[in-house]
C-alpha cells in the first residue's frame, strides 16, 4: 500500500462507499465504486475476511493492507498472551494486532514499525480502535534498542518471516530483525523478552539457540498450531530451568519440564480391546509432549507422533477422544469386504504414523471420503491397524 492509497482510503467519501457496500461481493461492488474501485473493493474484501480473524478491526472499519493482513496474528491468538506490566516494547508492529492486545494489559506500549506507510496505517487504526496508550515510532528495532535508555517490562518481537523475494523463512537468524544478534542488548533493557517464531520452528532449536533457561509455548486454535512463543529472562528475572507449554485457546494449558519428556517410561504394550482413541491437541505434538501427556492420562501411547488408546475417558482431556467400535488389522481386501458387508460407502479418515495418505487408503479399501462415519489408521509395534470409530465420536468432535 502506498501513502497516496492510504490517503484515499481515509477520505470520508471513500469510507462512506465502503460502508454502503461492506456486505456485498467485492467484485460486484467494484462496478459501483467509482474511480478508485479496485482499491475500495480490495478493502471491502479484506474487511470481510477480518470479521473472523480480526473482529475489532472489522467493527472499527480499519484500513487493512492485504500483505499485512496475511502476516498478522489473529486476535484470538494475540489475546491469549497473558503478559502484563507497565511498559511493553513491540519491536515489530506490522498491522498492530499484538500491540493492540498487549495494550489492554500494559499501561503503555511502544510499537516500532520501520515501513513509513505501515506506521501511518497503524497510527490511523489505533485511533479508530481507541487504543490511546500505544505510541507508534517509525524506526528499526536495531536503532531503537541501541538508543533506548530505560527499562521495559516486556520486549516482544514477531520477526518478519519473508525475505525480499517473498520466500518463507523459518530460522530466526534469517528473519528481520535478527533477535539473536540483538539479544545481549535486549537482556540489558528488558525484564522479560518474548519472541514469536514460525509454527514450523523446532522447539529443540529454541533451547539450542538461547540456552536451557528459556520457556517455549506452542499455541493452537481449532486444531491448528498458530504460534510458537520463546520466553527469555531479562534484567531482573532469575535464570532457571526452562519449561514447555501447550496451549489450546479456549480449552486450556499443560506445562512440562524438559526432563519429563526425556525420561518418560516405555509403555507396557498394545493390549486391545480399548474403548477410546485419544488424539492430543496439536500443541502437545508440537512440543513433543503428546506421549508424556497420554501416559499421564493412563493411556497407551503408540509413539510420540501417534495416537493414544484408553479404556476410560480421561478427565478434561486436552484433545479429542473418539469411542472405538473395533480395532482390526489393515488388510485392504478384508476391509473392502467389511465395508461392503456393513453398507459403508463413505468414511472420514484419520491417520497418524501411517505410510498412506487418506486418498490412498480410500482407494485401497473401496470407499469415498466424507459422511458421518469415522476410521483411524496408524501403526503400532510395526503393525498397521484400522480403528473403527463410532458416530458418537463424530458428534463429540463437532461440539469441540
Amino acid at each position: 500500500m502506498t501513502e497516496q492509497e492510504l490517503d484515499i482510503l481515509a477520505q470520508d467519501s471513500s469510507r462512506e462507499l465502503i460502508e454502503r457496500h461492506i456486505d456485498e461481493d467485492p467484485a460486484r461492488a467494484a462496478l459501483r465504486l467509482g474511480p478508485h474501485a479496485a482499491l475500495l473493493s480490495t478493502q471491502i474484501k479484506y474487511l470481510q475476511r477480518a470479521k473472523t480473524k480480526l473482529p475489532s478491526y472489522h467493527r472499527a472499519r480499519c484500513i487493512i493492507p492485504p500483505l499485512a493482513f496475511e502476516q498478522a496474528s489473529s486476535e484470538a491468538a494475540a489475546e491469549a498472551k497473558t503478559y502484563e506490566g507497565g511498559l511493553c516494547i513491540d519491536l515489530t508492529c506490522g498491522l498492530g494486532v499484538d500491540s493492540l492486545m498487549l495494550s489492554r494489559r500494559f499501561r503503555r506500549v511502544v510499537s516500532l514499525e520501520r515501513d513509513p506507510v505501515l506506521a501511518l496505517v497503524a497510527r490511523y487504526n489505533f485511533e479508530r480502535l481507541e487504543a490511546r496508550n500505544i505510541e507508534v515510532i517509525c524506526t528499526s528495532a536495531e536503532t531503537f534498542v541501541a538508543e533506548f535508555a530505560g527499562t521495559a517490562d516486556l520486549i516482544y518481537a514477531d520477526p518478519a518471516r519473508r525475505d525480499g523475494a517473498n520466500r518463507r523463512l523459518v530460522r530466526l537468524e534469517e528473519c528481520s530483525p535478527d533477535v539473536r544478534s540483538l539479544m545481549p542488548r535486549l537482556r540489558q533493557i528488558a525484564r522479560r523478552i518474548v519472541v514469536k517464531a514460525s509454527p514450523l520452528f523446532d522447539t529443540d532449536e529454541a533451547f539450542a539457540l538461547f540456552g536451557g533457561e528459556v520457556s517455549v509455548e506452542a499455541v493452537s486454535l481449532r486444531g491448528e498450531c498458530k504460534e510458537l512463543l520463546i520466553d527469555l529472562p531479562g534484567t531482573d528475572r532469575p535464570e532457571g530451568p526452562g519449561l514447555l507449554r501447550a496451549t489450546a485457546i479456549g480449552r486450556g494449558t499443560r506445562t512440562f519440564r524438559p526432563e519429563q519428556l526425556r525420561d518418560g517410561k516405555p509403555d507396557a504394550g498394545f493390549d486391545p480391546p480399548y474403548d477410546y482413541l485419544l488424539v492430543p491437541d496439536v500443541s502437545l505434538y508440537k512440543i513433543r509432549a503428546a506421549r508424556c501427556y497420554l501416559q499421564s492420562a493412563g493411556a497407551f501411547a503408540a509413539s510420540e507422533t501417534g495416537y493414544g488408546f484408553a479404556r476410560h475417558l480421561p478427565d478434561d482431556f486436552l484433545g479429542h477422544a473418539y469411542p472405538i467400535e473395533e480395532i482390526v488389522p489393515y488388510r485392504p481386501k478384508a476391509l473392502k469386504a467389511l465395508f461392503k458387508a456393513r453398507g459403508i460407502e463413505r468414511l472420514n479418515l484419520l491417520k497418524r504414523d501411517f505410510p498412506l495418505d487418506a486418498e490412498q487408503i480410500a482407494r485401497a479399501t473401496g470407499i469415498r471420503q466424507g459422511g458421518n462415519g469415522m476410521a483411524a489408521f496408524t501403526t503400532v509395534d510395526g503393525r498397521r491397524i484400522a480403528v473403527m470409530l463410532s458416530e458418537e465420536g463424530r458428534e463429540r468432535d463437532r461440539q469441540l
